[in-house]
């Protein structure tokens, strides 16, 4: 009886998951707060409960079941993520901090939490700790193609072209149909002077992605410098895209 009550809960809570995966919030809720009132130690229900309020905009609650996941275990690094992301979206990112470095310490393979280390050293204006958060996440997952491509955009804004166009060819080798990766590049090769190269990366992105705007903008913008206007006019709708954009 007591296994069959087991695997019923753990159904139940594999379910919810994959309710949450799909954006069905409220009966991802639902599930695990049947789940809570049969057990409210289970820390895989009070993570999950914390992750669904906090997509649903409910801080304070959110809040709670990580603060209620962390007395249940103090070790448990994703409560402290979660929680860490609370606090960044109020604003307060020493607290957002605070809580995502003690997340990667109690697990230092924890991915999320490099990523969400990295957002938030980005929202204080620490580049260069951000670049390195990005730097140890990849080092676990060197697959990880849309945080390599994050790198790259944190690179290129500090000035580390060469750095940057590293990280989104790398990107591209990774997945070969990353259509952003392709813009960026081009942004890097048009920083560059290299309008050529430039003009056939923005080309590929819009030729995966037909509703990439920004790359179609871009395109657009760097054939009228290199004063190739018979192109920009073969852009469907650029001037419409251009006013859309604005």
């Amino acid at each position: 009886m007591n296994d069959t009550i087991t695997m019923s809960s753990v159904g139940l809570l594999e379910l919810a998951h994959r309710e949450y995966q799909a954006g069905d919030y409220e009966n991802a809720e639902r599930h695990c707060m049947q789940l809570w009132r049969q057990d409210q130690t289970n820390t895989g229900v009070l993570l999950l409960l914390s992750s669904i309020h906090f997509q649903c905009r409910r801080l304070d609650k959110s809040a709670q079941f990580s603060t209620l996941a962390i007395k249940q275990n103090p070790l448990l690094a994703e409560a402290y993520s979660n929680l860490g992301n609370v606090y960044k979206e109020r604003g307060q990112l020493q607290e957002a901090l605070e809580n995502y470095r003690h997340a990667v310490r109690l697990k230092p393979d924890f991915i999320d939490g490099y990523i969400n280390l990295a957002a938030a050293l980005v929202a204080a204006g620490d580049m260069e700790q951000a670049v390195q958060a990005y730097i140890t996440a990849l080092q676990y997952n060197p697959d990880l193609y849309c945080v390599r491509s994050d790198l790259g955009n944190l690179l290129k804004a500090l000035g580390r072209l060469d750095e940057a166009k590293a990280c989104y060819l790398k990107a591209i080798e990774t997945r070969p149909d990353f259509a952003v990766a392709w813009s960026n590049l081009g942004c890097v090769f048009n920083a560059q002077g290299e309008i050529w190269l430039a003009i056939h990366h923005f080309e590929k992105a819009v030729g995966l992605d037909p509703n990439f705007l920004d790359a179609y903008i871009n395109l657009g913008n760097v054939l009228k410098e290199a004063r190739i206007f018979d192109r920009v006019l073969q852009i469907p709708n650029f001037n419409t895209k251009c006013v859309a954009s604005k």
